[in-house]
């Protein structure tokens, strides 16, 4: 009786802790994709909770395929109760993950407890205490910090939520099932069919449930069921449900190439070098999910190297390589060590999205906020596991303690970094010196930042000066550093630096105008019609013109830019046969 009141109190108190080390980063800002999904989207700012209100919140969203409505519909929820505070915002991430960490306790102990008994060697003490492990160092995680406290990817970790209480759902069906009650199918069902889709309309990854169900079964309950008509009729289920998207979505995709190929036409990369390039970020992430460092990890990973060959940079080849080798091991280990190959598959499934073919920025760290679990599994098993004769299991228990100690520590200092926004900037450009995105953010922070004297007005103008045109260096096809020297100069009434704006000129007119590039264009040209900073006609003209002589820019891009600049004051706005 003991022993089963100190695991619900263990992990209340692991629940505790992680609190603890998150509540000082709730006090940051709104960061990056937060603007525009978030901040400044009006449909969110609602005064009542009827369900045309919440269904045109939800119906806001721009990101992904599916527009995400459920998560939008929470942040319009988060503002109905709270208003635009993004304290609050914060806060309600960090209750999903704590009910995340719940979820993965609840699945760990599932899986493991089910496994066990399937290789008839059911040890249902031995599964819940390396459950409480597996919760105790993902809710802990300094990797997994991103998934919290940058607001907008509340959409990965309410797709984890949905996604884990889809797993938990289908191994309790199992259950039944190895019970010999046939009502297990229903709860499998219902995990298949009903919560799938509620995972993929918070974010796109939701569709990965099913293959992870395909993997746990494939890997760990290998379709054990008392009956064989059950067998056959489990098999039936799930693969339907991994075959029947899998083929429409490839059908899809072959009718309409340029849904993947066209996001290719305004990358720095292609398709061949994004999938090199990942193969050294799935490395990267293995080596922060297992030895993390705080001088590697970064809200903002654009400075990775592009990988042109297998040869440039070097490291292309053996990560290609290795991960051959890592899937090829865990294949042959399927049966003596069934536990590692199903963690391996896990992550890699976990990735069959984010990280292969789709033309997505080359890293997050957010995106293992749920694969991250196939790592953290046989890591817990294998070291808490007292018939696992490895070394004495005491050490391995203290060893493990002590992991987990050290990653609160690092999750704690990280987030009190994150709840200093200067801090967390400078932080970013220090240990990211070659990211665009660092710089720019870092700068536009000085120019916001209020003076507390003629000469730290100066030193805040210099440094705002200084690290936009770090933006502009670092990053050659970028127009974020350029625009925000303009902008700069026009807020203070400043003689416009000519060399910059020419430089402006020619990259509007001659790079690939995808999103980054149309938005940052499209938020200066906001900025100009609302008075944020001044600048004449002139000016508007030779951007404008820029734009429309780019020949990269077309379609709903174009239609965006011209609408744009349409909305201008009339006595800076371009003439109207250059509309034409």
């Amino acid at each position: 009786m003991l022993i089963c009141a100190i695991k619900p109190a263990l992990l209340f108190g692991i629940l505790a802790a992680t609190v603890g080390c998150y509540l000082p980063g709730l006090t940051g800002h709104f960061i990056f994709d937060d603007g525009v999904n978030i901040r400044i989207n009006p449909f969110l700012e609602i005064g009542n909770l009827d369900f045309s209100t919440l269904w045109q919140a939800a119906s806001s969203g721009s990101a992904g395929l599916l527009k995400r409505p459920i998560s939008m519909a929470s942040f319009a929820v988060n503002h109905y109760f709270s208003g635009m505070d993004p304290y609050y915002f914060k806060a309600a991430n960090l209750a999903i993950h704590l009910v995340n960490g719940v979820l993965v306790f609840v699945f760990a102990r599932l899986l493991l407890g089910l496994h066990l008994r399937v290789r008839r060697a059911a040890d249902d003490n031995a599964a819940a205490w390396v459950a409480i492990a597996v919760a105790a160092i993902w809710l802990l995680h300094p990797f997994n910090l991103t998934g919290v406290l940058y607001v907008v990817q509340r959409m990965s970790s309410l797709a984890a939520l949905f996604t884990l209480a889809g797993l938990a759902l289908y191994l309790n069906g199992r259950k039944k099932l190895l019970d010999g009650n046939r009502s297990g199918f229903a709860a499998i069902a219902a995990a298949l069919y009903v919560v799938t889709p509620l995972a993929a309309l918070c974010k796109e990854t939701g569709v990965l449930l099913p293959p992870l169900i395909l993997a746990t079964e494939a890997i760990l309950l290998r379709w054990d069921a008392p009956d064989p008509r059950d067998r056959r009729m489990l098999a039936a289920i799930v693969g339907l449900s991994v075959a029947a998207p899998l083929l429409l979505g490839l059908f899809y995709v072959l009718k309409n190439p340029e849904i993947i190929l066209g996001g290719y036409a305004w990358r720095d990369f292609s398709l061949t070098e994004r999938l090199m390039t990942e193969a050294r970020v799935l490395w990267f992430y293995l080596h922060m999910i297992v030895l993390p460092s705080m001088t590697e990890m970064g809200l903002h990973h654009d400075d990775i190297l592009i990988s042109r060959s297998l040869f440039a940079p070097w490291t292309t080849l053996p990560a290609i390589a290795g991960l051959l080798l890592l899937a090829g091991g865990a294949f042959v280990l399927r049966n003596k060590q069934p536990v590692i190959t199903f963690g391996i598959a896990f992550f890699f499934v976990g990735h069959a999205l984010e990280s292969t073919i789709i033309p997505l920025e080359i890293a997050f760290e957010h995106r293992n906020y749920l694969p991250m679990f196939g790592i953290l599994l046989p890591l817990a098993h294998y070291t808490l596991t007292p018939r696992l004769h490895l070394s004495s299991v005491r050490v391995r228990r203290v060893a493990f303690l002590l992991l987990v100690i050290l990653f609160a520590g690092l999750t704690a200092s990280r987030a009190q970094q994150w709840g200093d926004t200067l801090q967390m900037r400078t932080l970013e450009v220090e240990r990211h010196p070659h990211s665009v995105r660092a710089h720019t953010d870092l700068a536009a922070l000085y120019d916001h930042l209020p003076p507390t004297s003629r000469e730290d007005a100066v030193d805040l103008y210099s440094k705002a000066i200084f690290h936009y045109q770090q933006a502009a260096d670092n990053a050659p096809t970028s127009i974020a550093g350029l625009l925000g020297i303009l902008a700069v100069n026009a807020e203070r009434r400043l003689p416009v630096d000519e060399a910059s704006l020419e430089e402006l000129e020619r990259r509007i007119a001659t790079v690939s105008f995808g999103p980054p590039n149309k938005n940052s264009l499209i938020g200066a040209v906001r900025d100009i019609a609302s008075g944020y900073f001044a600048v004449n006609a002139e000016i508007v003209v030779r951007l404008y013109c820029a734009a429309l002589s780019n020949p990269r820019l077309t379609g709903d891009h174009r239609s965006q830019i011209i609408a744009e600049f349409g909305n201008l004051p009339p006595e800076i706005r371009p003439k109207t046969e250059l509309l034409k």
